[in-house]
């Protein structure tokens, strides 16, 4: 791992090695608390479905409301740190967090926990405001290194974070009770965001692109709307095809806004290049894999086998240690990446982080009836997604100018939840039409054919990075 240095010349007089490295340890605190929170809440879904009389199929709504909310905030808070510092909007969307957390926390009812999923939807624009503040503060080197370090923390908090959850339920007697200790955490992210954290100094000109944002939401929300309503309304109902004509329409409007104005909230020229448009599509694809089966996999292994013929009835904390090896080999996999830069290159590395989460998905579509055989896939799918989210933000901030890096890698989180959002809405979807005669739980057909979808988007992954165009002369890949 390269050492890291300050940059000359910064405009930041008095930021030593020492102090630089002091504040991507604070960084990293950061990104290994929002591991942490996005870790627990899959493990602790299915008792708070429970608990506010949520079925499987809305349950993924929990998810979706963030992801969505975070696809619209992170290019809009990318943006404005461009503009106006990237701690400033770290601190805006630290709170946006927290008021969101202890939504999460006290929710009496499904509505109030889905608002606060959407308060917490700017937990996915820390990442890209941190890369922008490191690459203002360090060299190239130390800047991938500090990348690699963020991603690392971001990945084992969320795998630390199922076992957290399992433990806390294993003393605290309510589920809400155990999510208040997250709520707790992210004052200590403001202080440390408010308090520690320099401000950088490079800075974008231009304006907010408040209409793109608006019809981004829009387009984003009625897709997702359509998409899981439809099997319920019936996919040739007014109300679905209305919301679907809604959605296309917002969506080319908005590429159409995007394409004329001056600085576009996401820049279409700039995402289309060869260099970085493969790495979105696949950004895409990976939120998809990632973010869209979660909820199905803890749904599944949760499930009692002597009633449904699957799964393992597995309380919270089983379903932490069996998800953990999924979280442990992803920040392995980010430790180890930076040498496979240098031996692969980018590309390469995101080509092998595709082809080992489709043997991972192949492999539990042939085998899911044992736990240690989700040891082995969550093991496997791991390292593929530590790899991939290594990889993406490296390729991008090589291939962005430095005033756009904020923008360009929250294009990438945007795509990526984005993914996520529209997998989990999909994904709801089939977890809802694929059901045992007469009641709302799943068969276990609507799990293989998540399965399936997973398997082939983890494959077009490594198809996206086959096609990634190769860096001039002189630049990293």
């Amino acid at each position: 791992m390269s050492r890291i240095q300050p940059v000359k010349g910064t405009g930041a007089p008095g930021l030593d090695g020492p102090r630089v490295a002091a504040v991507v340890g604070f960084l990293v605190f950061v990104e290994l608390t929002s591991g942490i929170i996005q870790g627990m809440m899959p493990t602790l879904l299915p008792e708070l479905g429970a608990v506010l009389n949520v079925g499987a199929g809305d349950l993924n709504w929990v998810n979706a409301a963030q992801l969505l909310a975070a696809a619209v905030s992170v290019p809009v808070f990318g943006r404005l740190g461009d503009m106006y510092g990237h701690r400033r909007l770290l601190r805006i969307a630290v709170l946006c967090l927290a008021v969101g957390s202890v939504l999460v926390a006290w929710s009496p009812s499904f509505e109030v926990l889905l608002v606060g999923r959407v308060l917490q939807g700017p937990l996915a624009a820390l990442l890209p405001l941190e890369i922008g503040l490191v690459r203002d503060r360090l060299d190239a080197a130390g800047s991938r290194s500090a990348i690699a370090m963020l991603v690392g923390s971001l990945t084992f908090g969320a795998s630390a974070g199922m076992v957290i959850a399992g433990l806390l339920r294993e003393v605290i007697s309510s589920v809400h009770g155990v999510l208040w200790i997250p709520a707790a955490a992210t004052a200590v992210c403001a202080a440390v965001v408010f308090f520690l954290v320099p401000e950088s100094t490079v800075r974008a000109r231009g304006k907010v692109d408040w209409a793109g944002a608006g019809l981004l939401s829009v387009g984003l929300a009625t897709l997702l709307l359509a998409i899981s309503q439809g099997p319920k309304w019936g996919w040739t109902d007014a109300w679905t095809l209305t919301l679907f004509t809604v959605a296309a329409l917002a969506l080319v409007t908005w590429v159409l806004v995007e394409l004329r104005v001056a600085e576009p909230i996401v820049d279409i020229r700039l995402t289309v290049r060869r260099t970085l448009l493969p790495v979105y599509a696949a950004s895409f694809l990976l939120g998809t894999a990632l973010f869209g089966a979660q909820t199905a996999a803890v749904l599944f292994v949760s499930s009692p086998a002597e009633k449904l013929g699957y799964g393992f009835g597995y309380d919270a904390l089983g379903i932490a240690w069996l998800m953990l090896p999924s979280g442990v080999m992803a920040f392995v996999a980010s430790l180890f990446a930076p040498r496979l830069f240098k031996r692969i290159g980018g590309r390469g590395v995101l080509a092998l982080s595709g082809v080992l989460m489709t043997a991972g998905y192949l492999f539990l579509i042939a085998a899911h009836d044992e736990p240690w055989q989700f040891v082995v896939v969550n093991g496997v799918v791991g390292l593929g997604i530590g790899l991939a989210l290594s990889a993406m933000p490296v390729l991008i901030v090589d291939a962005s100018p430095q005033e756009r890096t904020a923008v360009a890698t929250g294009i990438y989180n945007t795509a990526k939840t984005v993914g996520g959002s529209v997998a989990g809405a999909v994904f709801a979807a089939v977890l809802t039409a694929i059901t045992f005669k007469g009641t709302e739980i799943p068969t276990i057909d609507a799990y293989t054919t998540v399965w399936w979808c997973c398997a082939a988007v983890s494959a077009l992954v490594a198809v996206a990075a086959s096609v990634v165009a190769r860096p001039r002369a002189g630049t990293a890949t």
